[in-house]
């Protein structure tokens, strides 16, 4: 029960803090995404017509229920939406603490330091507009996912709730929630199911658990590619609208154009997952010229070098077959980097996967990494404890020397997440205000629409001036948002 206790405090206390946030750096004014959702779908949001479209699975079914209660309810206030990612976000916090709940090795420390870091406000963007609360959702859901199947796998499939959670998770998920966000879960979902059920094939005599576990992973395979299938279809039926794209050549042709335009990207885009932009930025102008030059790659290269040792800690010491948690996560956000550099390279800028929009895709990877290195950290503690007798037998000298630079890597990884975290989200704290104030000049400078300059409508409310007039002049025609 104590320990109940302490793992649900940090994340209760993580919610409160974003709240607080969100009310320092935000204000109630529809910008940015909003006005295309407000052109698209006000004031009549319970027209079926406008739910009922080809490609409706793009659009993320779930949102028309929490625009129709926002406009109905609130007159259309984006801190609702502000809310809704916060307890989206909330609800990840949980399903890490309901996994450390069951994995006692996981210690009090190492919770404490990633909750600190999930609750990072290295997210700021995609947390203070409120349009992306369905992916912070998203990401949750995939936790949960990822959660259910690792206690699934632990208990050889013995709750029949593990079960049905996992034959309708993946259809309510992609179809209902997460959308555009579905790539790297499935893929990920599709990989572990194939993986357990060769494992369960190649390990031994049938038994009724292993048949069970079987037809488990076989069933949650079939409903996630048929949910994929689902989206895939609906994908196919939208047309997209890319602003400031600067090529239209394929992918492959680009890359053998300038391969290291790719290498840059990703570089920056794995750099930014532990400290922010702007803080790097800092470190680049405060450092000598050899340096600035690098310094990102090699913050980049430090951060890819983790993933590959968590990869090869969970082989090494065998976590999968304890836990397969900490795994998918790091595969999860090594996969949204590619998904992130596959959406956004035909904008031709190495640093445009630095957004904090990205944020909260990237860091399913970074909690991974750290989840691995607090299981392997406490396995070498458990061992330590060991007689020397014990020690003797089970220690090889060559293993003795490899553990000391494992446990070096691993505490350098986890001191640079958390003070390069503790660092953006002190900026991002000092910084709230001037956000809220500038937040404050775009909503007079929407409720002025009619006599605004265009320059002026496209830097506030950034977004092309005459979808910004038409926007507005939904919302005051309807006493909605700024006009209420």
């Amino acid at each position: 029960m104590k320990r109940r206790v302490f793992l649900g405090f940090p994340v209760i206390l993580g919610i409160l803090f974003y709240i607080w946030y969100i009310f320092h750096a935000s204000d109630n004014v529809a910008y940015s995404d909003y006005i295309r959702l407000v052109n698209s779908y006000l004031p009549d949001v319970t027209n079926p017509a406008k739910f009922f479209v080809p490609d409706i699975l793009t659009r993320v079914p779930i949102t028309y229920l929490g625009r129709i209660i926002n406009v109905k309810l609130f007159g259309y206030n984006t801190y609702f939406d502000m809310i809704l990612g916060v307890l989206s976000l909330g609800a990840g916090a949980a399903v890490l603490a309901l996994y450390a709940e069951r994995n006692r090795s996981v210690g009090y420390l190492s919770f404490l330091l990633i909750q600190f870091v999930y609750f990072s406000l290295n997210k700021w963007e995609m947390m203070t507009n409120g349009t992306g609360w369905v992916c912070t959702l998203s990401i949750s859901g995939f936790l949960f996912h990822f959660a259910v199947l690792d206690h699934a796998a632990a208990t050889r499939c013995r709750n029949m709730s593990d079960r049905v959670l996992l034959a309708i998770l993946p259809i309510l998920l992609v179809v209902l929630v997460a959308g555009p966000y579905s790539g790297g879960y499935a893929v990920i979902l599709v990989l572990a199911y194939g993986a357990l059920w060769l494992a369960d094939r190649r390990g031994g005599a049938e038994t009724s658990s292993r048949s069970w576990c079987r037809r488990t992973w076989c069933i949650g395979a079939l409903t996630t590619v048929l949910a994929m299938v689902l989206y895939l279809w609906s994908n196919s039926q939208a047309v997209y609208v890319h602003r400031g794209a600067v090529t239209d050549v394929s992918i492959a042709q680009e890359f053998a154009a300038q391969p290291l335009f790719f290498l840059r990207f990703l570089l920056k885009a794995v750099a930014s997952s532990v400290i922010g932009v702007a803080q790097i930025q800092e470190l680049e102008a405060g450092s000598p010229w050899f340096v600035r030059l690098h310094l990102v790659y090699l913050l980049g290269l430090a951060v890819f070098v983790s993933y590959l040792l968590a990869l090869y800690l969970n082989v090494r010491f065998q976590l999968y077959k304890k836990t397969i948690f900490p795994l998918l996560l790091v595969l999860s956000g090594g996969c949204n980097h590619l998904l992130v550099l596959a959406a956004r390279w035909i904008f031709l800028k190495d640093e445009y996967g630095m957004s904090s929009r990205y944020e909260i895709q990237y860091q399913m990877g970074i909690v991974g990494i750290l989840l691995t290195f607090a299981l392997v950290w406490s396995m070498c503690r458990e061992k330590t404890q060991e007689t020397e007798a014990d020690k003797a037998k089970t220690r090889a000298p060559e293993k003795r020397a490899v553990r000391t630079p494992l446990k070096v890597c691993m505490l350098a990884f986890t001191v640079l997440t958390v003070l390069g975290n503790a660092w953006t989200t002190r900026a991002e704290i000092r910084t709230a205000p001037y956000r809220k104030a500038y937040l404050q000049v775009s909503r007079e400078l929407g409720r002025n629409y009619r006599t605004a300059s265009d320059e002026d409508l496209e830097t506030y409310l950034h977004n092309d001036p005459d979808a910004v007039r038409d926007a507005m002049r939904i919302l005051e025609e309807n006493h909605l948002n700024i006009f209420r």
